[in-house]
C-alpha cells in the first residue's frame, strides 16, 4: 500500500508552510489529494513530484499563474520538455524585450544632452515607418529635408501618445509599404517636402501656401491609390482638433497649419 502524509509533514518535507500549500489548493495549482476516513488530506508521490516541479519553476522566475498555465492540471501529459521549451521560448521573448529597452536608454544616454521631455523617448509609429522604408530611403528623406524629418517624428510621436478617436497606424504602414514599393512617388513626395518645410520662413497668406497644398492635392488624387489612403480621411474631430492644433503649434509653423487645412480640403473637393 502506498503510504501518504499529512498536510504538515508535507509542508515540512517540501520546504513550504500549511498556509502555501492551501493556497496552492485553492488556486488549483494542487489539486486535492485523498482523504483519511477522518478528513484529513494525504499527501503521496504525485503531490511531491507536483510541489517538486513548482518550486523548480519558481525558481527560474515564473510566478504562479505562469507556472499554472504550463503545467495544466495533475493528469496533464505535459513532459518537463515541453515545459522547458515554453520557458525558454518565453525567456527569449523578455531578453529581447529588455534589449530593446537597453538600446532605447543608451541611444537616450548617447545624446550631448539627455531633456526629459516628450520627444525624448520616439515614436513607434515612426519607428516602424522606418523600418518599412529602409534605411537608404529613411537617409535619403534626412538629407533631402532634414527640417521636415525632425518634425514628422515629432508629430507621430504625439498622435502615438494621445488616443485620438483615429487609428492612425494601419494608414500609416500602407503609405510606407506603397513608397517603398514606387521609389519614383517617393521622391516626388520629398520634393514636395522641401518645399513644405520652406513654408515655414514664410507667413500664412503667401501665395506659396495654397499654390502647394493645390499641387500636392492633385498628385494625391492622380494615383489611385494614394487617393484612396489620403482622400477622405476622418481626421481628428472637434474639440480634439482645437487641442492638437494648439499642442503642435510649436512644431508646425502658421504656414503650414494652413497648408494643412487647405490641403485636406481640397482632398475632399
Amino acid at each position: 500500500m502506498e503510504y501518504r502524509i499529512k498536510i504538515s509533514d508535507f509542508a515540512k518535507l517540501t520546504g513550504s508552510t500549511l498556509k502555501t500549500v492551501i493556497y496552492y489548493h485553492k488556486i488549483g495549482l494542487l489539486q486535492e489529494p485523498e482523504r483519511s476516513p477522518v478528513g484529513y488530506r494525504l499527501y503521496g508521490p504525485a503531490e511531491l513530484s507536483r510541489m517538486r516541479l513548482i518550486k523548480r519553476l519558481k525558481s527560474l522566475g515564473l510566478d504562479l499563474n505562469h507556472i499554472k498555465e504550463i503545467l495544466g492540471d495533475s493528469q496533464s501529459t505535459t513532459t518537463l520538455r515541453e515545459v522547458l521549451q515554453s520557458l525558454r521560448t518565453e525567456l527569449l521573448s523578455e531578453k529581447k524585450s529588455l534589449e530593446e529597452r537597453v538600446a532605447k536608454i543608451d541611444t537616450l544616454l548617447n545624446e550631448d544632452k539627455v531633456l526629459m521631455n516628450e520627444d525624448s523617448f520616439g515614436s513607434p509609429s515612426f519607428q516602424m515607418i522606418s523600418e518599412i522604408l529602409g534605411p537608404d530611403q529613411i537617409e535619403k528623406y534626412i538629407q533631402t529635408c532634414p527640417a521636415l524629418f525632425d518634425q514628422q517624428r515629432k508629430l507621430y510621436g504625439i498622435l502615438d501618445d494621445f488616443q485620438w478617436g483615429e487609428d492612425y497606424r494601419g494608414n500609416f504602414r500602407a503609405l510606407a509599404e506603397y513608397f517603398k514599393e514606387h521609389p519614383e512617388q517617393y521622391q516626388i513626395s520629398l520634393d514636395y517636402g522641401v518645399r513644405l518645410a520652406k513654408l515655414a520662413q514664410l507667413p500664412e497668406d503667401a501665395p506659396e501656401v495654397e499654390a502647394l497644398a493645390r499641387e500636392s492635392a492633385e498628385f494625391i488624387k492622380s494615383i489611385p491609390q494614394l487617393r484612396e489612403m489620403l482622400c477622405n480621411q476622418p481626421g481628428i474631430k472637434k474639440p480634439l482638433e482645437s487641442l492638437y492644433n494648439n499642442i503642435v503649434s510649436n512644431i508646425i509653423s502658421p504656414a503650414q497649419m494652413k497648408h494643412m487645412q487647405l490641403l485636406q480640403q481640397y482632398l475632399n473637393s
